[in-house]
This record gives C-alpha cells, structure tokens and sequence, in this order.
C-alpha cells in the first residue's frame, strides 16, 4: 500500500489537524507502510521535498503567501500528475481547497479518495462564514464522495448529517492521546503557592484565549497564564497582555516540543478551553490525562472528549461567559481535589487512530474492487452474445497458458 496524505500544513507547524496527520504518517511507517504527505508552506522558508521523521514531505506555495485559504495551483498539478503513484489519496480539513484539489486528483487517477473532515460547520471570520454558503455545494460533493467520511467524534458526525444529509459513508476514527508519555513526564518546578494556568494549541480567534487573559486580573496575585502555542490570533493574543499590564502575570511560549508540552500540562493546576467550537479538542483530553483540572467551554466536542474520563475531571461553563465568572470557576476548580492517577482505559490512543483508519483504507479499496468488477461485468454483458463468447474463451486460453 502506498498511502497520500494531503492537508493544509505539516509538523513544525502546530495544530489538530497537523498533530493528527504527523501521528498518521509516522504509524504508518512503523508498520512499512509507504506514506508521502502533500502540504502547503505559506512561509516559502521550508524544503519543498524532505524527509521528516521517515515522512517524505512536499511543501508548495500559496497564492501570495496566504495562510487563511491555502490556494496552491503548485500542489493541485503535482497531485494530478503523481496521484496514479498512490493507492489511495486521504485528504485532511474541510475547509480548504485542498481536498477538492485531492478529490479530482483521484478521479483522474481512479484511486479511492478518503477525507477526514475535521469539520466545524463554520467559518472562523466574517469573510470565512460568508464564504461557507456557496462552499456548501462543493462540501456536499466532497462528503458524498468520501468512501468512507471519517470523522472524528460522534458529534462531528451529527453535525455533517444534520448539514449535508444521512446518507453519508462515515466512519468514526477519534484523536489519540500517549496516554504512557504524558503519565511518564516530569513535572516543572514551581513555588508551593503559584497556581498555574495553562492553554494551549493554535492561536485562533475562535478559541477565544484573548478572553482568558481578561480572567487574569480577576484571579489572585499568585495565579499565573501560561499560553502555549501559535497562530493567526498572536498578535491579538499578545496586545490584550500589553493593554492589560499583565506581561509579568501571563507568560506566551510560541511553540513548545511535545515532550516540553506534557511537562507543562503536568504541571498545570488549571487547564483551560474556552473555544467557541471543536470537533474533537486534543489538548483539552491531553491535560485531563496529565491529571490537570479542567475548565472547558460547554460545547458538545468537549462534552464529548470528558466521557473517556472519570466524571468530574472537567467543569463546564458558557463560552460566553465574563471574565469574572471565568476567573471563578478557574479557583473553584483549584480547589477541587487534584486527581493525578486514574482509569484511562477508555482514552483512544495514536496507535488506536491508525489502526482504525486503516480498517477505513480495507473498507475503500474492497469498494473499489467491487466497483471494478461490478464495471467489468457490465461491459461483458453490453457485449453481443457471439463475441462474448469469444472473448471468454480468449481469457480462458491465455490463462491456461499463463
């Protein structure tokens, strides 16, 4: 098998669909799978092919360096041009070009096309929700096509019914959390009375950490932010620090290691997720793990990704809440007894996640070689009786021989 993965951008890029793909390619390669990955690298500053952690890599360009829509007609001729090489092209995001870019690839080629939606139901700017209502009729062909949609939670499932119909070929394939290498990470040092409070993951608007900081002046002197990651919101992000004089209360990493990453969730005392909409939330069930207490916006992904914990382990308040009724819950939540050994049997793992989208790959090509000889079939019976036989007989004779 030779496998395609084809998504907006790649490690040392940071994200969930990022952290998803990287997880897949790498699997995949343990288990001697052929893997290439077809990205866009808006900076123009990373090789266009590499090897990355035994990944083969291909960076292309965007239209004018834009890292919102990740328009590259670069990487739509190479897939036209390479997407025979493959057994199967799986497409990452809905919303950007890029899979349909992947889905006429693989009708060109006649391969299989899979595509994990990772899907919102919005856009997360004004331009972007304008642009997701003429975007729905090619998200309607795009999910339809999809043998199988993979989603990533029960909930992202719904919400593509609820949007593009029941009658999807979906496949429930969750994220995956090292359970093992968060437990095994050695917490940061830190004075007895500091509380930390951690978020972490891409810098969007949407996941609304401006208003976390807002929090901050509301909590205790010895109450520290720490934000990790980056992204489209950092400067926001890091003006609503200056405004607030809180440059000695909030500290932003950038991008941290993921070895780095479970330090610092487990020494967190408070995770928080206040994201208007998810459909999965990695971080969030990475800190559960790590044994944090957790604050989430009560979104159905979260309600979701709480299930595979103990109950109790997350506390839920409106994403539209005030910074005073944040900062509340964040020291109510400290003061809750700090779990740090627990059952995580239900908790999926990376290892769950390849495997389970390999069962997705059986499934596609078993429905391509069925649609091949159901095809075939066809044909033979468009045929005219005598030269049928014919041609039967041809068949069997070069058998024979063969």
């Amino acid at each position: 098998m030779s496998v395609a993965l084809i998504a907006h951008q790649y490690p040392p890029a940071v994200g969930g669909v990022e952290r998803h793909v990287a997880e897949l390619a790498q699997g995949f390669v343990q288990q001697g799978i052929a893997v290439e990955v077809i990205t866009c690298d808006p900076t123009r500053r990373l090789p266009t092919h590499a090897l990355h952690d035994g990944v083969l890599v291909h960076r292309f360009p965007t239209l004018a360096n834009d890292g919102v829509f990740y328009v590259s007609p670069q990487l739509s001729a190479w897939l036209l041009q390479n997407a025979h090489r493959f057994t199967l092209l799986h497409a990452h995001s809905y919303h950007t070009p890029l899979a349909l870019q992947a889905l006429i690839a693989a009708r060109w080629a006649r391969v299989p096309f899979v595509l994990t939606a990772h899907y919102h139901g919005t856009g997360h700017s004004l331009v972007r929700r304008a642009l997701h209502i003429p975007y729905r009729a090619v998200g309607s062909v795009l999910t339809h096509q999809a043998r199988p949609l993979i989603c990533v939670s029960q909930v992202e499932r719904a919400l593509l019914e609820r949007h593009f119909g029941q009658h999807l070929d979906t496949a429930i394939v969750p994220n995956g959390v090292d359970v093992e290498p968060i437990r095994r990470a050695e917490p940061l040092s830190k004075r007895a009375e500091q509380k930390l409070v951690v978020v972490a993951g891409r810098l969007e608007h949407y996941k609304q950490i401006d208003r976390v900081i807002e929090a901050v002046p509301q909590l205790p002197d010895d109450y520290e932010l720490i934000v990790i990651g980056n992204g489209p919101a950092h400067d926001e992000v890091f003006q609503r620090v200056t405004e607030l004089h809180l440059s000695e209360r909030v500290r932003m990493l950038g991008y941290v290691p993921t070895p780095m990453l479970y330090r610092w969730l487990r020494t967190a005392d408070v995770f928080v997720s206040l994201s208007q909409h998810e459909a999965f939330g990695i971080t969030l069930l990475e800190a559960a793990v790590a044994g944090a207490r957790i604050v989430a916006s009560d979104i159905p992904a979260h309600r979701e990704v709480a299930g595979y914990v103990s109950a109790g382990r997350v506390s839920f308040i409106r994403s539209d809440c005030s910074a005073a009724e944040l900062a509340d819950d964040i020291k109510a939540a400290c003061q809750r007894t700090n779990i740090r050994e627990a059952d995580f049997a239900r908790v999926p793992t990376w290892r769950d996640t390849v495997e389970r989208t390999l069962a997705c790959y059986d499934a596609a090509l078993n429905r391509s070689q069925q649609h091949t000889r159901a095809l075939v079939f066809v044909i033979l019976f468009a045929i005219p009786m005598q030269s049928r036989q014919r041609l039967i007989n041809f068949s069997v004779s070069f058998a024979l021989v063969w």
